[in-house]
């Protein structure tokens, strides 16, 4: 009896991007973002040739932007005019979705063979972390828990000494914030990079605060919070003895 060979079988390719940019951070994420939302993602063949209509993303790996366009499909029925008519449509509603989500979509376009101007594709620039964001992220290196708190229209991250829960009224903690001196205003939800200032540190004793930390302010965003971090560890370490 003899056996029949099995039939190799062809890997999986990935949808929406070539096997090499499957692993960008920026491209994955856009693609989260976009099967979240229901949008077809193109399909390739071996020989990287689209076989399936969808949003493809290309990644800039240097400046952490990802270029998507619109893969359409072939129908010779459709003319010219109804195609640039439904890519402009989607790639509008592409970046729509993007823009919600808080990244920046710049929209290229570009004269065809007509000499119209058309929307060929978008550079995205994914979202940049909010300071509440890297703050929490830089705490968990340390086990700590930090709680967000706000009043009229300031926002800033409570600490308790003790234990992970909001500390109460009248116990002592630490509170964190970035400080905008030229506003006046005292911020975590928005990011390093779009205001001026840095982290300050506050401790509170349950009736007064006085500040007892200011990262430098020439600082870059990620090295003033985890000093920041850093300083929260070791207070809190030296209260838990």
């Amino acid at each position: 009896m003899t056996t029949k060979p099995a039939t190799a079988q062809t890997a999986p390719r990935p949808l929406g991007c070539l096997p090499g940019s499957v692993d960008v951070p920026q491209v994955k994420a856009a693609i989260r973002l976009l099967t979240h939302d229901g949008q077809p993602l193109a399909a390739f063949n071996e020989r990287d040739q689209c076989i399936s209509a969808g949003a493809y993303l290309d990644p800039r790996r240097e400046t952490g932007e990802v270029v998507l366009e619109l893969l359409p499909e072939h129908r010779p029925s459709a003319g010219w005019e109804q195609q640039c008519d439904e890519r402009l449509r989607v790639t509008l509603e592409y970046a729509h979705l993007f823009r919600v989500a808080r990244w920046r979509a710049a929209e290229v376009w570009e004269r065809d063979h007509t000499g119209r101007e058309r929307l060929a594709r978008l550079i995205l620039t994914p979202p940049l972390p909010t300071a509440r964001e890297r703050m929490t992220a830089a705490l968990t290196e340390y086990g700590i828990t930090a709680h967000r708190d706000d009043d009229a229209g300031n926002s800033w991250l409570v600490i308790p000494l003790t234990g992970d829960d909001f500390p109460g009224v009248g116990t002592p903690q630490l509170v964190a914030y970035v400080y905008e001196a030229h506003e006046d205003w005292v911020f975590v939800d928005e990011p390093l990079e779009h205001w001026g200032g840095t982290w300050q540190i506050r401790f509170n004793n349950g009736a007064d605060e006085v500040v007892i930390h200011r990262c430098d302010p020439d600082a870059d965003p990620a090295s003033a919070t985890a000093a920041a971090a850093k300083f929260i560890a070791a207070i809190r370490a030296a209260c838990n003895g």
